[in-house]
Order: C-alpha cells, then sequence, then structure tokens
C-alpha cells in the first residue's frame, strides 16, 4: 500500500476572519464524509464565513459521497449568503467534479505551480505534433516527387 493511502482520512481548518478554509485529506468516501460533514457545518454556523475554501490537494480518493460533501457545503454557505471555491483538486478528483457539473456552480482554483505544471503537459504534445505534421509533410512530398517521375 503506497504511504499517500495511508493518510488518515479527514481535515484541517483555518479561520481567517472571513474565510473558513478547510484542507481535507485522504479518502472521502461514506464511512469518512460523515464526520467530516459534520464538523464542517458546525464551524460554518458558528463562524459564520463569508466565504469556505475547500483545498483538495491532498485527497487521494473520492466518490459521490465527496460531491455529496461538497454540494451540502455549498448550499448551507448559500443560504448564508457566503461562497463556495475548490483548490487545487487531483486530476481524477477534478474529473469527478466537472463529470457531476460541479464548475458550473462552484468555483475551481489551482495554484500557480499546478497551472504551470498543466500548461507543460498540454505545451508538449502539441509540440510532438508540429514535429509530426512537419515529418509527414517532407514524407508526402517525397512520395510524390518519386511517384512524379
Amino acid at each position: 500500500m503506497c504511504a499517500a493511502r495511508d493518510r488518515k482520512p479527514g481535515f484541517d481548518s483555518e479561520f481567517t476572519g472571513t474565510a473558513l478554509k478547510i484542507k481535507l485529506r485522504g479518502e472521502i468516501d461514506h464511512h469518512s464524509a460523515v464526520a467530516v460533514r459534520s464538523a464542517i457545518d458546525d464551524m460554518i454556523r458558528t463562524k459564520r464565513p463569508s466565504e469556505l475554501i475547500i483545498d483538495m490537494s491532498a485527497v487521494d480518493f473520492m466518490d459521490s459521497s465527496g460531491l455529496g460533501l461538497i454540494m451540502g457545503r455549498y448550499n448551507t454557505m448559500r443560504e448564508l449568503g457566503g461562497s463556495v471555491k475548490v483548490f487545487d483538486p487531483t486530476p481524477a478528483t477534478e474529473k469527478i467534479m466537472r463529470l457531476a457539473g460541479m464548475e458550473r456552480i462552484i468555483k475551481i482554483v489551482h495554484s500557480a505551480a499546478r497551472e504551470q505544471s498543466t500548461s507543460l503537459r498540454v505545451a508538449a504534445p502539441a509540440a510532438v505534433s508540429s514535429v509530426a505534421t512537419s515529418t509527414n509533410k517532407t514524407n508526402n512530398k517525397s512520395i510524390k516527387e518519386v511517384n512524379g517521375k
């Protein structure tokens, strides 16, 4: 079993006066979501933040219970006139969120380091593609010249 999966599910929290930052960690499934949900709701109702920031950079796995966790906090914050942002979801977690359409109502934010890493991965295939295209054009030209004799 890998070390990342050995992390105990749960969260850390920080309140800055107007924002409540929750850093989820480990696996967010039906077993862990109940306790996390209850604790976060207590903090929201006690502290009354105007913004809830959910940092998901340390989440190893999330199923539909995790989606429910986020959506429930979104509804609670909305009732109180606040907003929710999700920071740095892992690629797998973000895929689940986007498949569920969550990006339409909850802002997903990536740190600068993740943005740079993502843009480098996207840029590499484009560069490879342009090299392959120019090579193919050259090869096609050579073939036409041979056939056009």
